[in-house]
């Protein structure tokens, strides 16, 4: 008995520590939030819960939260010009600093959104900015309606992964201040249904 005792004992030390160990971790280095909007489909669904990286400085190709340039709240999405570049689309492609984006397809089915309660069809490929590749949604027009803009000193444009959901990034609310940004999501928690097979979302995920 005195050694199940013991390893008990040892055990509920062990649960004590993994629980400092989490909260230390939540305080000092992430935070947890719930996506809240399909801007970012198909790299992040309304619904999902993700980790966000605390002062991580974004950079180009990463997923910012900001603080909302004209209103109170928070905005997610991906940093596709920082200050000084320029930034438009043309047709099918997208530029930075003049130079088109590398983009791959990888294949087309339908999604519903469900903050337009509408269900559309989607092409979906790799884009890639920044270091890495990230998946993105285009419309069946494989459009990216971005104005020309010329991002100023201390902003970041940042621009939804749904490139046919103009709502939810800087082609509807402009540039943001880079000092405001909360930090970077970094890793899904739980995942949400309602992407094709081949492109859908599982638990405990890095997020590019």
């Amino acid at each position: 008995m005195g050694a199940i005792r013991s390893g008990l004992g040892c055990l509920s030390w062990v649960g004590a520590a993994l629980i400092v160990i989490a909260l230390a971790l939540k305080v000092f280095l992430f935070d947890m939030a719930e996506v809240g909007h399909n801007g970012m489909a198909p790299t992040l669904l309304r619904g999902e819960r993700v980790l966000i990286r605390k002062k991580a400085a974004p950079t180009l190709g990463s997923i910012a939260v900001c603080q909302h340039p004209t209103e109170v709240g928070w905005v997610v999405a991906r940093v596709a010009a920082t200050e000084g570049m320029t930034i438009h689309s043309f047709g099918t492609e997208l530029f930075i600093d003049g130079k088109p984006v590398e983009y791959n397809g990888g294949g087309s089915g339908s999604f519903y959104n469900e903050d337009t309660d509408r269900t559309v069809q989607v092409t979906w490929g790799d884009e890639y900015l920044g270091t890495g590749n990230h998946q993105i949604f285009l419309g069946e027009n494989r459009r990216h309606h971005v104005d020309k803009a010329e991002v100023p000193a201390g902003r970041l444009y940042l621009l939804g992964d749904y490139r046919g959901y103009m709502g939810q990034d800087s082609r509807a609310y402009g540039v943001v201040d880079a000092s405001s940004c909360r930090g970077t999501i970094v890793f899904r928690l739980t995942p949400v249904a309602g992407l094709e097979p081949e492109i859908s979302h599982g638990y405990f995920e890095r997020i590019r």
